[in-house]
């Protein structure tokens, strides 16, 4: 079958599109594109050069992949934007190329990434990770296998989220996200597991009791991180919790806080109703 482009479309001939690709209108596609095999552009798609899109992906109207960074820093040097296979990039959403000379973006396979969603430069995304309506996910993000970002999420750069994270809508991710943990809140906190996931990804009855096991040493126990670290280790030794604490080591930014744990307070208004409330109190 052989590749469907539109008339009215603008793609470069230094372009490699293969076989059964299908190209609407209004779209372009620039120099040092590579799209693989059954991959379908809606219309007015924008393919900028150094990208790479793997087989089957499906990109509805609007979007635009491997654009400059939004960086201050971003001196117009080539760098690069490699997508996998089997995504879904819907309405208006936007993929951007990493900002040091020869650097990468980066999304796996089976990702969908929702209407008006930004993915910054120089992010790793996992397989099977769902990006919701609004999302902005800045530079230097890192997201694991099958984590999910509900409406309006924003994440800080370099921030970090495990897998099979769920992210409750309009939170603020400034810290990394352990895997398997259900947050929420504008300053993110853990509300225990994402128990719905986990089963959706086919975890047992046996396997998601010892993440509940390590998640109240981790957030209950009250003991010092790498005392409630070593003891998860000690008392369960599965691939999972493993996981987890190989994670929470890793991270340089802090885990998010239990949300038991927060003491949420209104803040003042203005000097005067601060000094009003203590006189008050």
């Amino acid at each position: 079958m052989a590749i469907e482009i539109a008339p009215t479309s603008v793609v470069s001939p230094q372009a490699k599109i293969a076989d059964t690709v299908s190209v609407g209108p209004f779209c372009v596609i620039e120099d040092d594109v590579e799209i693989g095999a059954g991959t379908h552009l809606d219309s007015h798609v924008v393919i900028k050069r150094y990208t790479t899109l793997g087989e089957n992906n499906h990109l509805y109207p609007g979007v635009v992949l491997g654009n400059d960074p939004e960086d201050r820093n971003f001196t117009g040097e080539r760098s690069y934007l490699r997508i996998g296979h089997r995504n879904i990039f819907r309405e208006n959403s936007s993929v951007s190329r990493g900002t040091p000379p020869e650097s990468v973006t980066v999304l796996g396979d089976d990702n969908y990434i929702m209407i008006g969603t930004h993915v910054a430069h120089n992010c790793h995304l996992g397989n099977n990770v769902v990006v919701c309506n609004n999302c902005s996910v800045a530079g230097y993000v890192e997201i694991e296998d099958g984590a999910f970002l509900s409406g309006g999420v924003v994440v800080h750069q370099f921030s970090k989220i495990g897998r099979l994270a769920m992210i409750g809508g309009n939170t603020r991710v400034n810290l990394d996200v352990p895997p398997f943990l259900l947050v929420s809140e504008f300053h993110v906190a853990a509300r225990g597991l994402n128990l719905v996931g986990l089963r959706r990804a086919g975890f047992g009855k046996d396997a998601i009791r010892h993440l509940k096991q390590a998640y109240r040493i981790l957030y209950r126990s009250r003991l010092p991180l790498e005392q409630a670290l070593q003891r998860i280790e000690q008392e369960i030794p599965t691939p999972e919790a493993r996981h987890l604490v190989e994670f929470i080591r890793r991270s340089k930014r802090g885990i998010c806080r239990d949300a038991r744990g927060i003491e949420l307070k209104e803040p003042a208004t203005s000097p005067e109703d601060a000094s009003d409330s203590k006189k008050k109190s």
